[in-house]
Order: C-alpha cells, then structure tokens, then sequence
C-alpha cells in the first residue's frame, strides 16, 4: 500500500495534467458547433494516418507472398518456355523433337543460410531431394544471375557451392567475342572473379559482358558481370577480372535448374577428360 502511496505522489503532477487536459478538451470541443466540427476532423486526419499506417503495414506482408507467386509463375514460364524451345521442328533431321519437358527445368528455393568471408564459401538453401533437388544443380537469380550449383542434399535441405569458392569452376564466354575461358575465383573480392585461358585472338575488352558457356552445369548465357581489366599471361591466353553481377551478400529467392542430361554428359566427359 505505501509503494502505491509513493508512486502515486511521483507521478501526480504529470497525472494532474492530463486530467485537466482531457477536461479542456472536452470542454473546447463540445462548447459550439464549429468548434466540434474541427476537432471531428481533427480526429478524423489522426485515424486515417492511424489506419494508413496499418494498411502500408498489411500491404507489405501481402506483397512479400505476392512476390513468391510471381516468381512460382516466373519458373513456370521458365519451364513452358524451355519445352516450347525443345519443341522447335528440326528442320535439318526433318524431324519433330516433342518432349514432356524442357533441357532445362526451374524451380524456387530460399537461401536461409550463406557465407561470404572465407576462401570456400557455401550458402543452404530449403529445398531437398524430397522436393527433386539433386547434385550439381545450378543455382541462379530470379533474372537468371550466376550463383553457384548444389554440392549435397538432405530430405528438405540442399549444400551449394558458391561462386565465392575456390573450388568452383565453369566455363563462361564473352557475348560479342564467343571466345571461352574458365571461370574461378581467386579468394581476394567477393565483388570479382577471375575468366583465365582465354585465346590470344580474343577480341575483348573491358565493358564486355560475360555470360556462361560450355558448362555442364549451367544453362547458356546465364550473366556472369562485365570485364573490369584484362592482361595477357606468359602461357599467351588472356585474362579477365570479371565484376560480378549477382551481390553474393543479399541472397533471398533462387532459381534451381535442372540440366536434364547432366548425368549422361557429365559421365561422358569424365571418360574423355580423366
């Protein structure tokens, strides 16, 4: 009783002013009509901020699940599209090539965990093998940028190597050239990556774009970033510092595609290359 005692004394004053406040008011605003109608519209600007406020607060939680719709049917286009390629008459075999699917088929994933500060970096994504997720699946961006491509999986989970990792490797090309390298990086920026082995005949500069090309993993042209400086090595092949066009640091939504003859050729090439 006596700390009730004691608070109250401590807060009266600021009490007191309230109440007097609130009494002010009521008499103010009920005192004549026009007085009363200002303070209604007074009131009225406070709740419609008030309920502005909750509906900016609504819309953005609505527009976080309409943005995983979107990209849902972003894959799907993605997926119709590659079996509408793969539909193409053949007009050199004179043959029709119908299949169920595309060469390259999408699906959306999170990222829900991901590395960037050490020399080999990986990032988790929420997908598994339960939901067809297998090794050596790319991972690219929602506008088709470079990523990184799936190492292991568990049911629900799947471990991807990043491009910001010493032992990744891909081949990758410039667009206006069409002469090939192999793309690594080299443990220094996570904003670069290094294109080595490029031909000496290469007609390429900085300001070039360089997209990915005869990669076993990836599909074609998927954007790497633009040649920031070259130099040609004492082997006489050229090579690129490549600013990258994915931010490695803001990961959310990925694409993960499957390469459906990736087993068949990947199996090829290990018995000509070992």
């Amino acid at each position: 009783m006596n700390r009730l005692i004691d608070f109250i004394g401590k807060i009266y004053v600021p009490l007191l002013f309230i109440v007097i406040e609130i009494v002010a008011l009521n008499y103010y605003a009920s005192s004549t009509s026009y007085t009363r109608a200002k303070m209604l519209t007074a009131s009225n600007h406070v709740t419609d901020g008030f309920h502005r406020y909750l509906s900016d607060i609504g819309d953005y939680f609505r527009l976080r699940s309409e943005n995983d719709l979107l990209l849902e049917e972003l894959a799907a286009v993605r997926n119709e599209l590659e079996a509408l390629r793969m539909a193409v008459p053949d007009h050199t075999a004179g043959q029709f090539d119908y299949t169920d699917g595309g060469e390259y088929s999408y699906m959306v994933a999170s990222v829900i965990n991901n590395s960037v500060t050490r020399q080999k970096n990986y990032l988790i994504i929420d997908k598994g093998e339960r939901d067809g997720v297998r090794i050596n699946m790319a991972l690219v961006t929602p506008d088709h940028r470079i990523v990184g491509y799936v190492l292991d999986c568990s049911e629900n989970f799947s471990v991807a190597i990043s491009v910001l990792n010493r032992d990744f490797r891909t081949g990758a090309k410039a667009t206006d050239d069409g002469y090939f390298g192999s793309l690594y990086w080299d443990g220094v920026s996570p904003d670069y990556v290094t294109l080595s082995e490029i031909h000496k005949n290469a007609v390429i500069a900085a300001g070039d774009t360089i997209v990915t090309g005869y990669s076993s993993i990836f599909p074609p042209d998927v954007l790497v970033g633009t040649v920031e400086d070259m130099h040609l090595t004492q082997s006489n092949y050229y090579e690129a510092k490549v600013k990258l066009s994915t931010s490695m640091t803001r990961l959310g939504k990925l694409f993960v595609v499957n390469y459906a003859d990736i087993q068949e050729r990947i199996l090829l090439e290990e018995g000509l290359f070992d």
